[in-house]
Parts: structure tokens; sequence; C-alpha cells
């Protein structure tokens, strides 16, 4: 009898013990964990982004620009891999790719929601639309707009994604000569006039870094 009184008691008082022990369980899953925070804004581009980097540089010298002459849009992927090894929370990323089309299926629309899928949820992704005018590179220019709608669609179904027009403002100036793709903005149907590399003078390089930070000023204020 007293055996069994005895273990009895020891019993409880085991049970009254754990019961007044804080479980390591209930430590972790009670308390919760912010996110880490965003911080920085990097943009990845090609010949086009190449020659507007001198005066974005000017503007938002905080920024992180990569750009590289004939980089295909194939490189998204690999080229936001490198920055993100850096600073894998950005607030910010802008995409200037497109211009040098792939060979199918090198790009698609999956392959873009892949690379763009390496940031944050929370960070705030613009997408440039592209642009070959002159009717002499119309070839090319069908597989950019292949190109845009697959960024559209990304920017209908993605959070925190928005479109910077630079194709539409490109094709709705009235100095665009419809075949050899001159005007006021373009050189060449393609790349940005303004002498920051020493081309022709006049509003592309400007008109282009002041759409990419109006956005950028909309989204971030």
């Amino acid at each position: 009898m007293k055996k069994s009184l005895v273990g009895a008691l020891v019993a409880v008082l085991i049970s009254v013990l754990v019961s007044l022990t804080p479980s390591a369980s209930a430590g972790t899953t009670g308390r919760s964990v912010p996110p880490p925070s965003l911080s920085g804004t990097f943009i990845i581009g090609d010949s086009t982004l190449f020659r507007v980097a001198p005066r974005l540089k000017v503007v938002e010298p905080d920024w992180h620009i990569d750009h590289q002459r004939g980089r295909p849009v194939s490189a998204l992927r690999q080229r936001m891999a490198k920055y993100l090894r850096i600073n894998p929370h950005p607030a910010n990323f802008v995409m200037a790719l497109g211009t040098n089309r792939c060979h199918f299926p090198e790009w698609s629309a999956a392959r873009l929601r892949r690379a763009i899928a390496q940031v944050p949820a929370q960070t705030n992704v613009f997408l440039v639309m592209v642009v070959r005018a002159g009717s002499y590179q119309r070839d090319k220019d069908v597989t950019l707009r292949l190109y845009n709608r697959y960024s559209r669609h990304l920017a209908q179904t993605r959070p925190n994604t928005y479109i910077i027009n630079w194709r539409r403002t490109v094709l709705a100036d009235p100095t665009l000569d419809p075949v050899t793709g001159e005007s006021e903005l373009l050189v060449d149907g393609t790349h940005q006039t303004g002498d920051t590399h020493g081309q022709p003078p006049g509003p592309g390089v400007d008109t282009y870094v002041n759409l990419i930070v109006s956005k950028w000023n909309q989204v971030n204020r």
C-alpha cells in the first residue's frame, strides 16, 4: 500500500513539474518571426541599357546596373542569380532585356516565370516592353512582341509586377520613320539617341531613363 501511495505521489509531482516547464516547441512556434527586410534595386539589360547606363547612374547612383551589348534574353536567370548571391532580398528588380531574341525554346513564358521566381514574392518587378522599329527588322520585332506578351501575362498574374512601356512610347513618336525606324528617340530603330557614348544627340536616353525612374517612384513612394 505504501509503495503504491508513494508511486502515485511521485507521478502527480512529475506531472505538475512538466506542466510548469515551457516546452521548446511552444517557444519557437508562439513567437512570430518577421520576414527579412527588402533593400536595393538592380537592373539587368543589353545594349539599350548600355546606352543609358551613364545617365541612369547619375539619376540613381545606388542602383546596381548590369548591362552588356548583345546579351540575349536567355541570360536573365543566370544574371539574376549572380546578383542574388550578394543580395538575396532586393526591394526592386528591373528587367531591360529582350531586344536580342533567342532560338525557340531558349526563351518562353515558363522560363521568364522561373527566372523571376528567384526574387521574393514581395520584390517589385518592372518589365520593360522591348521594340525593334522599322519595317526592315519586322521579322525580329515579331519575336519581341511575343516576349512582351510573356511579360504582360506575368504582370497580370504576379503581384508587385509592373510594365514600363518603352515600346508604346517609341511607336507613338510622330518623328518615327516607318521604314528605317529612326526617330528623335532612336538612331536605328533599336538604340536610343543621346550622347552618353557618342551617339547622335537627342532625347532617347533621357526618355528611357525617365520612364523607368518615374514608374519606380510611383511604386516606391
